[in-house]
């Protein structure tokens, strides 16, 4: 798999000069004419060039201080982007396009006012006539769904031909039904699922041909329960649902998502089942979006606000940035009253713990209740702010008009059981159920050997060396031993600490030794080890040194993703359903 790295504009529409650095997620925000879907057309651009080059020879021609490059001409009818108002403030110049893969290559586009279009490709490499060569070069498989629009009512049946011509452009949705009529069984029903995911219970049924007017139509129904109906007849958010995952349907781990606005005809829940499932299926996305929704449900390192008077896209760091996001889409709203007004049931959580924790109680069946819209998730800053948690459910009622039931997650910390005990007969009262982790903070339940081992595997862009296991479980090992005498020396402090402010008649030493000969003796468990470490700190360890031994990057995202409910601890699968059981009262 090889990503977009980045995107540059030089005298490109809104743009006179201006750079995109990406990741794999990439969530493009920002005022109404800032350049967010300018952005995107840009790749809607490298995609038809890319399709049409990858069908010709090159020619080697210089280009400049590129040197000679595999360099094609496209003419303006394999583009289906109006190129008319591409050029900057309209004027004399050409509009270029450069998008650069994590492989170094770039794929450098000219767009002049009339004529053809110039590509070429830079790489190290010498440049060659091949076909091939372009495509083992610059292996960017690119997914762009084209401006979804309303389904014809009745869709006259047309050529493979034109359907192929129509299926990436404005007109695709002319064709749906057409396309669907000449795919496999197989792929028919890989897509019927996909709409499923968003739908369930709705099943849509393979397109038949319907004869006796002047012209074949094309039908194509859905059932709904017992109720039977052509699509024409589904809301417009389902025909938009059906459209993307058309698309959707197509892509895999090597693919590049670009999707402009979906949120425009997804209500709340569908906007997170869609960027679950685009998570899930692609490797990389790039959306456009005013969505707080969305906003809200990525990292923050994954938002990136698109300004047209600046550079470059500014992609915002921790939560504070969020005040900008909002303000740069013209947005007061404050996203978690806003819910809370609709779901009428709360979630307190530590720091960034609600990516986590929603992701790990999606894979315990019935327990994905976090992961969806149907509760409010709000941040506490631990045990410190108790007060605040078990005030909650009285605040809410008393300034908001409603009544609520109020759950929280706290870290375990370095707390011993005693101390653990003592603060759950005081929080635990009222319409407010709290409940401690059994392990020191969230990032503890990554600590999954085998899940790691899976992560690396699956995402290794190189040959690993034959001992690769052996070197992701040492880097596991070694992490956590680096910090054994940390975590020691951290559970004895909150020992000594918990014990005097209870007024125990215990001497500190007694208690550090006591601590200490405890800790010393479970020390050699793994289940132990891996429960009382500071787990942050762990798993930062274990990412770096795979990184830097093998090349892969480790995420949280992609270890939960690859473990499954017998990884995750019991006692925690507990407090989800104790919580579950709280809040639907």
């Amino acid at each position: 798999m090889s990503i977009v790295k980045s995107i540059q504009f030089q005298d490109y529409k809104t743009f006179s000069t201006f750079k995109l650095s990406a990741k794999e997620k990439n969530v493009l925000v920002g005022p109404n004419n800032a350049g967010k879907s300018t952005a995107l057309d840009a790749f809607r651009i490298t995609f038809d060039c890319l399709r049409f080059s990858r069908r010709i020879t090159a020619v080697l021609k210089s280009q400049g201080i590129d040197g000679v490059c595999s360099t094609w001409e496209i003419p303006t009818s394999a583009v289906q982007t109006d190129l008319r108002y591409c050029i900057h403030n309209f004027g004399d110049e050409h509009a270029r396009i450069a998008v650069t893969l994590q492989n170094g290559n770039t794929f450098k586009i000219s767009i002049p006012n009339d004529g053809p279009l110039e590509c070429y490709l830079k790489t190290e490499m010498p440049a060659q006539k091949q076909t091939k060569f372009l495509k083992r070069q610059f292996p960017l498989n690119l997914i762009v769904v084209p401006t979804l629009s309303p389904l014809e009512q009745n869709e006259e049946l047309v050529k493979t031909e034109t359907v192929e011509r129509n299926r990436y452009g404005r007109l695709a949705s002319r064709n749906f039904r057409n396309f669907w009529l000449h795919r496999t069984d197989k792929e028919f029903e890989a897509f019927a699922d996909l709409v499923e995911l968003g739908w369930p219970g709705v099943r849509v049924t393979r397109p038949e041909v319907e004869r006796g007017g002047k012209r074949p139509v094309v039908r194509m129904y859905f059932r709904d329960g017992r109720h039977v109906r052509e699509i024409q007849w589904a809301g417009f958010g389902f025909q938009v649902w059906m459209q993307t995952m058309m698309h959707l349907s197509t892509s895999n781990l090597a693919s590049t998502l670009i999707l402009d606005e979906p949120d425009i005809y997804l209500h709340p829940d569908l906007q997170h089942r869609l960027l679950k499932l685009v998570s899930e299926r692609v490797g990389q996305y790039f959306i456009a979006t005013h969505s707080t929704e969305i906003i809200n449900d990525v990292e923050p390192g994954e938002v990136l606000i698109i300004r047209s008077e600046s550079r470059g896209a500014k992609r915002i760091q921790g939560s504070t940035g969020y005040h900008e996001v909002y303000s740069a889409i013209g947005s007061s709203e404050n996203a978690q009253f806003a819910r809370l007004a609709k779901t009428q049931k709360v979630l307190y959580f530590e720091g960034k713990d609600a990516k986590i924790l929603s992701k790990i109680a999606a894979k315990i069946g019935g327990a994905n209740f976090i992961s969806n819209s149907s509760v409010t998730l709000m941040k506490t800053d631990g045990f410190s702010n108790w007060s605040r948690v078990t005030t909650s459910s009285w605040v809410f009622e008393k300034f908001f008009g409603f009544k609520i039931p109020v759950s929280a997650v706290f870290d375990r910390d370095y707390r011993c059981d005693d101390e653990i005990a003592d603060f759950m007969n005081n929080v635990n009262v009222g319409d407010t159920l709290c409940r401690v982790l059994p392990q020191k903070e969230m990032e503890n339940f990554l600590l999954v050997p085998k899940a790691i081992v899976a992560v690396v595997k699956k995402f290794a862009r190189d040959d690993l060396p034959e001992n690769w296991e052996v070197i992701v479980n040492d880097a596991i090992e070694s992490s956590v031993e680096e910090l054994k005498s940390k975590t020691l020396s951290q559970r004895i402090g909150a020992r000594i600490h918990y014990e005097v402010d209870k007024g125990s008649k215990k001497d500190i030493p007694t208690i550090s030794s006591d601590e200490e000969t405890e800790f010393t003796k479970r020390w050699n468990e793994e289940n132990y080890r891996f429960r009382v470490v500071p787990g942050k700190l762990v798993f930062s360890a274990i990412a770096k040194k795979i990184q830097d031994e093998l090349k892969v990057t480790l995420t949280a995202s992609r270890v939960v993703d690859q473990m499954n409910a017998a990884d995750i601890d019991p006692e925690l699968v507990e407090i989800f359903k104790d919580i579950q059981k709280h809040l639907d009262g």
